[in-house]
C-alpha cells in the first residue's frame, strides 16, 4: 500500500463510522412498541365500554366486565407510543371509580384514576367518560 493509501485509511474509517452512526437513529425510531391497555371499574356496572387505538388510527371497542375490580387488558403494537389512547365510558345510572392505564414496553406510560358519574339526559359525548393517553380519532 502506498503512503497516500495509508494516510487515507484512517480518514475513510472515521467517515464510515460517522455515516453509520447517522443511520442508527432512523432505524431506532422505526421500532415498534408493545402497548398494553388496562381498565378497571370499581363498582357493579352494566354497559360499560372501553375504546382503544390499535394501529393506523383504527380503534377497537369492547364491553368491560360488570363485576367490581375485574380488569380488562388488551395488547397491540404501535410505532409511536404517543399514539396510544383509551376512552372508558360508563352508562347512566351507574357511577364508579375508574382506573385507566397504558403501558409501553412493560413500563407505565400514563394512567388516570377518577370517579366517573354520567348525568341523565346529557347528550355530551364526554358524559360518563374517562380519557387516558392520546385522544381517539374522529
Amino acid at each position: 500500500m502506498s503512503c497516500t493509501g495509508r494516510r487515507l485509511l484512517p480518514i475513510t474509517a472515521v467517515t464510515i463510522i460517522a455515516v453509520g452512526s447517522q443511520l442508527s437513529p432512523a432505524t431506532a425510531r422505526a421500532d415498534l412498541h408493545n402497548i398494553t391497555y388496562r381498565a378497571r371499574i370499581d363498582a357493579l356496572t352494566t354497559g360499560s365500554q372501553a375504546t382503544f387505538i390499535i394501529n393506523g388510527g383504527q380503534t377497537n371497542t369492547t364491553n368491560l366486565p360488570s363485576m367490581p375490580g375485574n380488569a380488562f387488558e388488551a395488547n397491540t403494537v404501535l410505532p409511536d407510543p404517543q399514539q396510544a389512547g383509551m376512552r372508558i365510558v360508563l352508562r347512566f345510572p351507574y357511577s364508579a371509580n375508574v382506573h385507566c392505564e397504558i403501558d409501553v414496553d412493560d413500563n407505565v406510560f400514563t394512567q388516570a384514576d377518577q370517579m366517573v358519574k354520567p348525568a341523565p339526559g346529557n347528550a355530551d359525548p364526554n358524559n360518563g367518560a374517562l380519557q387516558c393517553g392520546a385522544p381517539l380519532p374522529g
